[in-house]
């Protein structure tokens, strides 16, 4: 009797625990998005204090209210009503929430545990290195580097007995040097008992499934840890940007299914922010400790020089100032250092040019080719239900680039055109003009007047998928272009999307677009285009939203993807600036 009525009295307690930790929670919640906030340029580490501190918050109040009603008053359940009633129903809903996730956590421990069993121990030449770079991190456990095909990228295991599981393809598919890099990540989540630190945070989650800030905390709580690990890795390597390459070049790389998140892994967090944070590093707030010394003594420097000058100081006589002063140019805005030979950054508002690096200088323009065939399709008004049989003649025998479009394929009109900007499919482009009235000749006979009617001086396209080099334009005039793109719905629907399903053969097929900046957080994208080949270097074409106010973007012949990526995150953050 008195087991069933401590029972009950424990059911009524932990129920009303997990009642009153729903506003509870939101409380936390809240103040922790004001700390996240006011921290926003603070080093990771603080953020990641901030999350794991709510965290434990959120496990904490439920415990402590439980444990403290427990033992109340004999009438403590009668003091609930009606709610008491309801709290047996709501406390085994509960454990079977709970008891589902425990689940999943035991699943994932499972996979765990295979993984490592199925691994094979690496070289001992990458066994070594994996040494050194744990001396350099000052990690003194002893970490195994092991190997295992399917993983999507290298992960970190164990707490006592860490290893590194490491994808075997990597080592022969990227540089030494960028594995290494990705090696120094996973030896910084050991060095800081990160996979313990997961096991907990998901054992937090399975315990308080309910509540969405307990899920929002934990998902910012991994994202800051895979931000500190890349500090401690950067600093240890002496060099962040081989580390942004790194996780650059690991995510161009063909998917594969993603490991569990109880395993801190190099692709965690959101990849794009860690990538463009490692290139353009923004300088880290102050603390207010040293932020007010500085008020102070510019304060009373200020009063000081106010006072020395009793009278403005005398103007220099006319004849030695610049006559031409009032009538030069003025100079650009932004002044960057970008890596991309020709840039240009147009304000669409207004059609100044806020930056321009060699602007008009005739190059090849890779696939930015597309968003001209794109209109030239488009003016036409042709249907786009009709279907179109991808052919022989559409293979690309110029660069022999490949191709998820076997010859026989069938899709529509309107689904080759989104495969031709959003994943700047080369078949795809060249059957669009293929089945143009006229056929190639008709295509190109449209294309020329098109150019034309754009007011294209220096731009010439020879085929529709931008492969030849004798596709030329500026990258003034691709700003022209870009502009002109922007005016169609169509083009803008779909560069401005990250992923899009298009039926080919009768099945679904998911497209995602070239430009990893599109849907990132932070980036307003409305039209977006990338290429690519051995003369045009890396090239981008967009126009965002800088606030409210449209800007179009033109990257031409970058030294590759993670420096067009730097450079745009730099434009970007600049005219942010600029804006604010």
């Amino acid at each position: 009797m008195n087991g069933a009525l401590a029972i009950d009295r424990f059911v009524g307690a932990w129920g009303w625990a997990l009642l009153n930790f729903l506003w509870q929670g939101v409380v936390i919640g809240a103040v922790a998005a004001l700390l996240l906030a006011l921290l926003r340029g603070a080093p990771a580490r603080w953020r990641y204090a901030v999350c794991a501190l709510g965290l434990a918050l959120c496990l904490a109040l439920p415990l402590v209210q439980c444990l403290d009603a427990v033992p109340s008053d004999a009438d403590f359940i009668g003091e609930l009503s009606p709610l008491a009633a309801q709290m047996p129903a709501l406390v085994g809903a509960w454990a079977l929430g709970a008891s589902l996730m425990f689940g999943r956590l035991a699943l994932g421990l499972a996979w765990v545990a295979r993984a490592r069993r199925r691994s094979q121990p690496a070289p001992a030449d990458w066994q070594a290195r994996l040494d050194a770079l744990a001396c350099r991190l000052g990690v003194t456990r002893t970490v195994r580097l092991r190997l295992l095909p399917e993983l999507a990228g290298p992960i970190a295991l164990g707490t006592f007995k860490p290893c590194v599981l490491l994808p075997a393809a990597l080592l022969t598919r990227l540089p030494v040097s960028l594995v290494e890099a990705l090696l120094a990540h996973e030896l910084a989540h050991v060095r800081r008992w990160d996979y313990l630190a997961n096991l907990l945070q998901s054992a937090v989650e399975a315990l308080l499934f309910f509540h969405p800030v307990v899920w929002w905390l934990s998902a910012r709580l991994r994202a800051e840890r895979e931000l500190v690990a890349d500090d401690l890795s950067a600093h240890a390597l002496g060099d962040s940007r081989r580390l942004a390459q790194a996780l650059h070049a690991l995510s161009e790389l063909d998917h594969a299914p993603m490991t569990p998140p109880l395993a801190p892994a190099a692709r965690g967090g959101d990849l794009l922010h860690r990538i463009e944070r490692l290139l353009a590093p923004r300088p880290q707030a102050t603390g207010w400790k040293l932020a007010l010394p500085a008020l102070l003594i510019a304060a009373t420097s200020f009063v000081v020089q106010a006072r020395s000058k009793e009278t403005p100081p005398p103007e220099p006589p006319a004849a030695v100032q610049p006559a031409a002063a009032a009538d030069a140019p003025p100079a650009p805005q932004l002044k960057l250092p970008v890596n991309a030979k020709h840039v240009v950054v147009i304000d669409d508002a207004t059609g100044k040019v806020l930056m321009a690096r060699d602007p008009d200088t005739v190059v090849p323009i890779a696939s930015l080719t597309k968003l001209l065939t794109a209109m030239v399709v488009l003016d036409a008004k042709l249907d786009p239900n009709e279907k179109l049989r991808i052919t022989s003649d559409d293979v690309d025998t110029l660069k022999h680039s490949r191709s998820r479009v076997r010859v026989g394929t069938q899709m529509s009109r309107q689904a080759a055109l989104e495969m031709a900007l959003m994943e700047s499919e080369n078949r795809a482009a060249a059957a669009l003009a293929r089945t143009f009235p006229g056929g190639e000749a008709g295509f190109a006979k449209a294309m020329q007047a098109k150019i034309t009617a754009l007011g294209l001086k220096h731009t010439a396209i020879s085929d529709p998928t931008g492969l030849s080099p004798a596709n030329t334009s500026t990258a003034t005039e691709i700003a022209k272009v870009t502009a002109a793109a922007a005016r169609y719905d169509q083009i803008e629907r779909i560069t401005s999307v990250k992923k899009a399903q298009v039926p080919v053969d009768g099945k679904p097929r998911e497209l995602r677009n070239t430009n990893r900046l599109v849907g990132a957080k932070g980036w307003d994208i409305r039209v977006s285009k990338t290429g690519y080949t051995e003369e045009a270097g890396r090239c981008l074409a967009m126009r965002i939203l800088n606030g409210k106010r449209p800007v179009t973007v033109v990257l031409l012949d970058a030294d590759g993807s993670a420096q067009r990526l730097r450079d745009a995150a730099l434009i970007r953050k600049s005219l942010a600036r600029q804006a604010s």
